[in-house]
């Protein structure tokens, strides 16, 4: 599974039509906390994983996210 395919697709669910890649941030998406909590819950969902709380503050661009989730999936 391609983690940054499966982020795109979560955020096309959500309404957003910009182009994103790994450099994209959050907030150019126009994502605000609660809206990158519901990205979060999803990629955990359709990962299988849970992220730690400690990790959520680290979260910016898309690559933080893909990082998070590739690391934990080892």
């Amino acid at each position: 599974m391609n983690v940054l395919d499966e982020i795109k697709k979560v955020l096309k669910e959500q309404g957003i039509s910009k182009p994103i890649d790994l450099n994209t941030k959050f907030k150019s998406l126009g994502l605000d906390s609660l809206d990158l909590m519901d990205l979060v819950i999803e990629a955990e969902k359709k990962c299988g994983i849970q992220i730690h709380d400690d990790k959520l503050m680290d979260i910016k661009i898309v690559a933080d996210l893909v990082d998070i989730i590739n690391e934990i999936k080892k």
